[in-house]
């Protein structure tokens, strides 16, 4: 009688019922997350490090508000870094780039759960503008992010540039289209995926993964980050806000 071939669990299409079971629970505690932030004790580290090495970014812009973004991580490729614990991020929003004219602020709890990332959807901004916004934490800054809001709805603007990319394969060579992008009048970026490239690392590539293929969520995390790393992608969203859907490697080919 013959057999069936079946795939390996790690290239299987869909999720092991376990996982699923985990991903449903990982999604069912997100709302909950301040509200367990509130029964644990948040700290102030002091760094050994530059906690902002990761960048700034904003994205989804809408006329009224953007989402801005950060994450904490003194060690980036192996687990961030940091202690288990939550970390108190403020945060500010200004017209201009020496943030005499903050008109927003706040603060937020960068959470372990979420590899201490920080994500603030800033409301009550005005249409189609640029804004300046930076995160604080301890006595470390992060540095200046720019973004702009999109127009009202019943407003059609005279131009709108953006760029778009996608495919952005680490060691298939550096991104020398990104300082082109950095010298336009954007007002958005539209990346269409494949953000990110699950492969273990190869030899003799222009550069090299770190580590083997992404299964586990810290192996993704560390992926993430090691793109994140590179210089002109990094200095590309510092400057202008993204719009970010997904293709299939930031998943599983």
């Amino acid at each position: 009688m013959s057999r069936r071939r079946q795939r390996p669990a790690s290239r299987r299409y869909g999720l092991q019922r376990r996982d699923f079971l985990r991903y449903v629970a990982a999604m069912t505690a997100l709302p909950h997350l301040p509200l367990m932030a509130e029964g644990e004790p948040t700290i102030q580290p002091a760094f050994n490090a530059n906690p902002f090495v990761l960048g700034v970014a904003s994205g989804d812009p809408e006329a009224d508000g953007v989402v801005i973004w950060t994450r904490l991580a003194t060690d980036p490729l192996n687990d961030g870094g940091l202690p288990p614990l939550p970390v108190r991020v403020d945060w500010e929003v200004a017209h201009d780039e020496a943030f005499s004219n903050v008109v927003r602020q706040g603060s937020a709890l960068a959470m372990p759960q979420l590899g201490h990332s920080v994500h603030v959807e800033v409301a009550g901004l005005e249409p189609h503008r640029w804004y300046f916004y930076r995160f604080h934490v301890g006595k470390e800054t992060s540095p200046i992010g720019r973004t702009r809001t999109a127009p009202a709805i019943d407003v059609l603007p005279e131009r709108l540039k953006f760029a778009f990319t996608s495919c952005q394969h680490y060691e298939s060579g550096y991104y020398n289209g990104y300082p082109h992008m950095q010298k336009e009048d954007l007002d958005l970026v539209v990346h269409l995926g494949d953000y990110i490239y699950e492969y273990a690392g190869k030899e003799k590539q222009v550069r090299k993964h770190h580590g083997p293929e992404c299964v586990t969520l810290d192996q993704y995390r560390s992926r993430y980050s090691q793109y994140r790393l590179d210089p002109t992608l990094r200095e590309t969203h510092r400057l202008f806000p993204w719009l970010v859907t997904w293709d299939d490697h930031e998943f599983d080919n």
